[in-house]
């Protein structure tokens, strides 16, 4: 019968060379081609164009640009506020697509059971509708 340590080493082991086989198979079913680097390109230059937005203005998301539930893709939004300053998401997870996120902006939706609501965003995500 192995030792306790030979077989932990042996998992580690297991374990160590699935986690490379994985990253491996990952790389090979992403292709980031031309394609890719054009869309990313596009997307970060409408995320970086800053619309003048008002109060009381429609607005909605700019296409790839939706990172929250609501509003839904193409839902119009009013705008409540635009914010003298910001607030800082205070999401404390680095690897999080809100951590730090630059809240400027107070929308107004009305959801599936016809309640308003208002939501804190990211101005640079939203265009006129």
């Amino acid at each position: 019968m192995s030792k306790p340590e030979d077989i932990i080493a042996e998992i580690m082991k297991n374990l160590n060379e699935k986690e490379r086989d994985k990253d491996v198979n990952e790389e090979e079913q992403n292709n980031y081609g031309e394609e890719y680097i054009a869309q990313i390109k596009s997307v970060c230059k409408s995320f970086l164009k800053k619309e003048s937005l008002e109060v009381g203005q429609i607005v909605k998301w700019k296409e790839h640009l939706k990172n929250r539930k609501f509003p839904h893709k193409n839902q119009p939004a009013i705008v409540i506020a635009i914010l003298d300053k910001p607030v800082i998401s205070t999401d404390n997870e680095s690897g999080s697509p809100y951590f730090l996120e630059t809240l400027d902006i107070i929308l107004g939706l009305i959801v599936e059971d016809g309640t308003f609501f208002t939501f804190y965003y990211d101005s640079s995500r939203f265009e006129p509708y």
